[in-house]
């Protein structure tokens, strides 16, 4: 780049994004990656966004998580429910959607409005599920 783009840019700071579609352990290695952000923040860079790490990392995760189901069935759910429970002592916080505090309502609404209130197929108020994440 050349120095004097460079030079005038560094009032507004420049932006860097870490594309995802460069295999970053192919071409550098481990010491160049560790220093990667502090060399660009030298030559002017304020802001440096990998932005599709969150695309990346949910798809990963998701990979996991079927690949784990399919070896050891709902034990690769629970490990991943337990994961999370670990984490929140590490500042993560879990997102704590049960079907009590999403869709069940409604669904379940619907449910008993296009059947006259007859159907056996509602997830009825008051279940354990509604009970056990409850949160103070």
């Amino acid at each position: 780049m050349p120095k004097r783009f460079i030079a005038s840019s560094r009032t507004s700071g420049l932006a860097y994004n870490c594309s995802p579609s460069f295999n970053w352990k192919r071409k550098l290695d481990d010491a160049t990656i560790a220093k990667f952000q502090r060399e660009l923040g030298a030559m002017g860079y304020k802001f440096q966004f990998i932005t599709l790490a969150g695309f990346h990392a949910l798809n990963y995760a998701m990979f996991d998580l079927a690949r784990g189901y399919k070896a050891t069935q709902m034990t690769a759910y629970v490990a991943l429910q337990q994961a999370e429970f670990a984490a929140e002592k590490q500042g993560y916080h879990r997102r704590r959607v049960t079907s009590a505090k999403s869709a069940r309502a409604t669904l379940d609404s619907v449910t008993q409005a296009i059947t006259s209130g007859s159907s056996s197929l509602a997830a009825l108020s008051g279940s354990t599920e509604e009970q056990q994440f409850h949160t103070a």
